[in-house]
């Protein structure tokens, strides 16, 4: 019984699609701008789909060419930041070889006008702070250069050769306690022997006790014993008071700042073209 149902119901779906494909066949009614009847049905009822479908795609592509236009302005942006970088370097390069052309001119500069016969010699070493304090630079014997002469800065003194080997050379600071220079007041022409401290300053001690004496007033060397040309820079007055011995002790503020030394000229002899003795008073305690 139930086979036949089956058969029947068989013949029924068969006999349906032949209608429909003779209708489809045969279907040619026309409308008014010439489409059938059935195509536009099927159009109206697809159109939805089929924009549907353009969405979806005009999406996925527009979405391609978004990732394609970034990954294209991100590689543009590593290649413009390389420049950038490349360029910075380039910058601080030619910004630190104008300030070293800068220094050496003025080296230049002092060493035409205060000591001829010198040298230029680069800070190696440097050590500002604590109980010794001294710098290494770059010149040695076999530069001319020997124990005791005097090294100077842009500005100011730096001390002076403590030891000499061929190609280098350790110079005690004046800011160390054990160094000392004949110092000069300028305004008032009092003078008196400057050393070095514990702290970061300079004292000048033995100074007249009726000397005139001003905070800010400058004191260079004085050129007494030989050592250092006269009116090298050493400091600035910060403070003032009186001595148990009746003299005045003045505390300096140092003109160059000692840890930022990168060149210092050494004088192998005096503006007037003789050799500078070897130290007497000056230089020690």
């Amino acid at each position: 019984m139930s086979a036949k149902r089956t058969g029947r119901q068989n013949m029924i779906i068969l006999v349906v699609l032949l209608a429909a494909q003779l209708f489809l066949m045969s279907g040619s009614v026309r409308g008014a701008k010439g489409a059938a009847t059935l195509e536009r049905t099927l159009m109206r009822v697809s159109s939805p789909v089929v924009s549907l479908a353009e969405l979806v795609g005009g999406t996925i592509g527009g979405t391609g060419r978004t990732l394609r236009e970034l990954l294209v302005a991100r590689a543009r942006n590593q290649v413009l930041e390389t420049r950038v970088r490349r360029m910075t370097g380039e910058l601080r390069y030619y910004r630190e070889a104008e300030r070293e052309n800068r220094r050496l001119r003025r080296m230049l500069e002092m060493q035409e006008t205060l000591a001829p016969r010198s040298i230029v010699a680069s800070v190696v070493i440097s050590s500002t702070r604590g109980p010794s304090r001294m710098i290494v630079v770059d010149r040695g014997t076999r530069a001319g250069v020997h124990k005791d002469q005097p090294v100077m800065a842009w500005g100011g003194t730096v001390g002076r050769v403590v030891t000499a080997e061929s190609a280098y050379s350790k110079v005690l600071l004046l800011t160390d306690p054990s160094s000392g220079v004949a110092g000069l007041l300028q305004h008032s022409r009092a003078q008196g022997i400057v050393f070095g401290t514990e702290g970061p300053g300079l004292e000048m001690r033995f100074v007249p006790r009726f000397s005139n004496v001003s905070h800010g007033d400058r004191v260079v060397t004085s050129g007494l014993a030989g050592i250092f040309p006269r009116g090298i820079g050493v400091g600035r007055v910060t403070s003032i008071r009186q001595a148990a011995d009746g003299t005045q002790t003045i505390e300096l503020e140092p003109e160059l700042d000692y840890g930022s030394l990168e060149e210092v000229l050494i004088v192998l002899e005096t503006a007037e073209g003789g050799p500078l003795p070897h130290p007497a008073t000056e230089g020690s305690n």
